[in-house]
């Protein structure tokens, strides 16, 4: 019997090697049999493992032949084979656990991002789920310790930040994906950037850039780390191929790639490549003028992709078929055609299929057989416009959609750059602000105002301008659930009067929701949260162009915990009006939220560079650049706060000190440091001791270093309460490893390292060097060993006690190492514990790795504290700035 399942596990393993080859050899057809095959061996001989690698493979080659609905359930079923180990076990009882475990952990991405990916095909990268998919792919390459697979997710978001039209931040995720680090990435995906910078710069009719980017990608595409090298080129040559015969160059060379080995394979094994090419060849058809043909080619493939229910793709196609009606007079079919587009569109949010299929309609430009955003600025369909604009100013041009800026104050909640339009009610409701503004504080007249309010019911309103207005200004009058009680029905009433105005129904929804989470005791029944989000969602689809719409519903549904959502919304708001300070800051927090500080920085700087007057964007941005390490772009930004805000707040200098320091101007951060001190409302001055002596010791200033040192040590860091952990970490460490310079004998060295390690703030980094003064040794394991250290009445005053942990009875500790045996590991920790603190002390959990390593023995890393005991703890935020 086991010679009989060590001969399938074999005749498995030769299946897997195929399909792989043939996945490689752009053979997608052929890889998916043989991955079928292997899945149905692997069920019915109970190897489970080998089940899981069949579904992971017919996920992988399901999206090249255009078959997202098999990828979706193919990622389904792994995915729950990959969460419940009980799911594999109904496949084969004897399941290795250790073998099981380790495939999860580098499966789990991969399902998560393909399941993404098939979503986004079937119902488009900007539906409903699309942006939460990125976070929770973000999370478990987090959770597996697969970070070199956040790449997956930025090339999905990139997808999903196209569907927006959100052209700015895929400029952004493909610069992200650029950043290949080798000898720490596993996979160079830089290609990719540059062909979907390619794609947009296309689509924006910069056709020069177009070929650039194209030309660096297939560069690329061949080098060491880049997987399925002839996929890579191949749809670069087919995108190269496209942009050539739109600028009216000679089509691309195939034969260059054969003469490396590259050439598209037979007919039917990968169709999205042939749909690629299907679509070339339409164009051709097109410049030639034999639209006929062009109509023939795309209505074919606009008919199976709808069979195959690939809405992405189909969008693509059915613009440029729409497009080949318009060229060839046959505008009625083409009308008819894109009002069916036009739903599916906007069902899907796909607005930059909108924003192409408006431009193309409304005659906008020069008809382009691929419907563009912008003229092309060379070719035949450069328009003459286009040429002397690129004359004057070689800036690009987006034609499609006009920038909206947010409007200056309340009143306005018109998505016009324009004044607030003249209605009916303008003076009147200019009168209520004038009045509200001076009635701060004055109950009796912000009574005396709401009852004005309410007589101003739906039959007296003309304009929905006026009617959204009034509601809008009614949650600054109410002053408890008594007034509440009267304003709702009064509001809920305008729903009726004005049924297909989406300001209208955002402004009485974000009333209602307002008033349901202060009082849900007396709404709870009346506003139900389905009829708010019915309402909210109602408002995005009667004016998807409106800012202030999206940003409403964004607030809402991030109070309902639904952060994908809220971030869609947002992220559209943000798209309509960078320049509202309020909707980058909340959009830039989801971000931070979501663990992702870069996506949050660039929305903050498009906001700024879009010349907002907020500072707290200048702020934030300070913060994220700070958390990203990023030390001149913090000093930029707090350059920029400090222009807004008129003034050098609390906390503004300390931070332009650390960014000083670690742009090599000790001297300008000392300067800094004094000016942090010399605030009125500056907490103490141990942090910018750490910052000065860090800076007299860059400046060779030994005597000034000491000094500060000295007073950092008389200091207990438990008085310290003004600082966060993270603060106390990024300088502590700072200073160390200039510290460590000094002679080993040197007193305050030690006691400085001695500090660190009682208080649990000693880096990796100082461990590291620990180790790399040892021999390499073979046979080593890890070991994740947890300590709970008693602490007695002399702990509150101990320099070994940081803040809020005065009323400790204990802590835990966890520490990493690596050594040869449990008893090494336990006594390397032992010694070091014992300089921590001490007293008694015991193992609470020990964990060895099954893996052996050879590296050399120490300890790796030195753990958070924290009291597991204690009946009020809080674990602390990490990531909090001191501020």
């Amino acid at each position: 019997m086991s010679e009989n399942r060590e001969q399938i596990e074999q005749d498995l393993d030769k299946l897997d090697e195929r399909s792989e080859q043939f996945f490689q050899d752009c053979k997608l057809r052929s890889a998916m049999r043989l991955a079928k095959e292997a899945t149905r061996t692997a069920k019915s001989h109970q190897h489970a493992v080998h089940y899981m690698r069949g579904l992971f493979d017919q996920m992988r080659f399901g999206h090249g032949l255009l078959q997202p609905q098999e990828v979706r359930e193919a990622a389904i079923q792994l995915i729950m084979l990959l969460k419940d180990e009980e799911h594999a076990r109904k496949i084969q009882p004897d399941l290795d656990e250790g073998h099981y475990h380790w495939v999860c952990s580098w499966m789990s991405t991969c399902a998560y991002d393909n399941l993404a990916e098939a979503t986004g095909l079937m119902s488009g990268y900007n539906s409903e789920g699309m942006h939460e998919c990125i976070n929770e792919g973000i999370q478990v390459c987090r959770e597996t310790g697969k970070m070199e697979c956040v790449g997956c997710f930025r090339e999905y978001a990139a997808d999903v930040y196209t569907a927006s039209d959100d052209l700015e931040m895929v400029r952004h995720q493909c610069q992200t994906l650029m950043e290949f680090r080798p000898g720490q990435d596993s996979k160079d995906r830089r290609w990719s950037a540059w062909h979907k910078l390619a794609g947009i710069h296309l689509l924006e009719g910069r056709l020069v850039e177009t070929q650039d980017d194209l030309k660096n990608g297939m560069d690329v595409s061949q080098d060491e780390h880049v997987y399925l090298k002839q996929r890579a080129a191949l749809l670069i040559g087919v995108s190269w191929d496209q942009a050539n015969l739109l600028a009216g160059k000679p089509r691309f060379d195939w034969e260059e790639l054969k003469k490396q080995g590259i050439e598209p394979p037979e007919a039917g094994e990968w169709p999205k490549f042939e749909m690629e090419v299907a679509q070339c060849e339409a164009l051709a058809a097109c410049l030639s003028k034999d639209y006929e043909q062009a109509i023939k080619i795309l209505t074919d493939w606009d008919r199976r992709l709808t069979e195959l229910e690939c809405l992405k793709e189909w969008f693509e196609v059915r613009l440029r078929l729409i497009a080949a009606y318009l060229l060839s007079d046959q505008k009625s079919r083409a009308e008819a055609l894109a009002k069916g587009l036009d739903a599916k569109a906007h069902e899907s949010q796909d607005y930059l299929t909108i924003s192409r299929l408006q431009r193309m309609m409304t005659g906008e430009g020069t008809l382009c057989p691929i419907p563009l955003l912008a003229d092309p600025d060379t070719g035949p369909f450069c328009s003459a416009s286009r040429e002397s604009a690129l004359e004057s100013d070689p800036t690009p041009i987006r034609a499609s959609t006009i920038e909206k800026q947010s409007v200056p104050a309340a009143p306005s909640e018109t998505d016009d750059d324009e004044a607030t339009p003249a209605t009916p009610l303008a003076e009147t409701l200019a009168g209520f602000m004038q009045r509200m503004v001076e009635a701060q504080g004055d109950d009796d007249e912000r009574h005396a105002l709401l009852n004005e309010f309410v007589t101003y019911t739906p039959e007296k309103v003309e304009d929905a301008h006026d009617a959204a207005y009034l509601v809008h200004l009614s949650q600054f009058v109410v002053q408890g659930s008594e007034d509440a009680q009267r304003v709702w029905p009064w509001a809920r009433n305008f729903l009726s009067a004005f049924p297909e105005d989406g300001t209208v129904l955002s402004v009485v929804a974000t009333l209602g929701a307002y008033f349901r989470g202060a009082d849900e005791e007396t709404f709870g029944e009346v506003i139900s949260v389905e009829d708010l989000e019915k309402w909210f969602r109602r408002s995005l689809t009667l004016n998807s162009g409106h800012p202030r719409n999206h940003a409403r519903a964004g607030t809402f549904f991030l109070e309902q915990g639904n952060v994908g959502e809220a971030e869609r919304c947002l992220a559209r708001a943000s798209r309509l009006d960078r320049k509202d300070g309020n909707i980058a800051n909340q959009l830039a927090d989801i971000y931070r939220q979501t663990d992702r500080p870069r996506d949050a920085l660039a929305v903050l700087d498009l906001c700024l560079r879009s010349e907002t007057d907020d500072p707290s964007v200048a702020w934030e941005a300070a913060m994220t650049a700070l958390q990203l390490e990023r030390y001149d772009s913090l000093l930029t930004y707090l350059d920029k706060h400090r222009e807004l805000a008129k003034e050098s707040p609390l906390w503004e200098n300390y931070y332009r000190s650390i960014a000083l320091l670690h742009t090599g101007q000790p001297a300008k951060a000392i300067q800094a440091a004094d000016a942090e001190t010399e605030h009125e409302d500056c907490p103490g001055t141990f942090h910018l001791d750490l910052v000065r002596a860090s800076a007299h010791a860059d400046l060779s200033q030994q005597q000034q270093a000491e000094e500060s040192v000295s007073r950092i040590l008389q200091t207990p860091m438990s008085s310290i309460d003004y600082l966060s952990l993270n603060g106390l970490l990024r300088l502590t460490s700072q200073l160390l490893f200039r510290v460590l310079t000094w002679d080993e004998n040197h007193p305050l060295r030690k006691e400085f390292v001695n500090r660190l390690l009682s208080t649990g703030l000693l880096p990796d980094d100082y461990f590291e060097q620990l180790r790399d003064q040892r021999e390499t040794v073979a046979g080593l394991h890890f070991y994740r060993v947890q300590i709970r250290q008693q602490l007695d009445e002399n702990w509150p005053e101990s320099f070994a006690c940081l803040p809020m942990q005065q009323e400790w009875p204990d802590y835990d500790i966890d520490w990493g190492v690596l050594a040869s045996s449990e008893e090494e590991a336990v006594a390397v920790i032992r010694e070091l514990q014992s300089q921590c603190y001490p007293g008694p002390n015991e193992i609470i959990e020990l964990e060895e790795s099954e893996d052996e390593y050879t590296d050399k023995p120490g300890i790796v890393w030195q753990g958070y504290r924290r009291c597991e005991t204690a009946e009020e703890y809080e674990e602390p935020d990490f990531l909090d700035e001191d501020e």
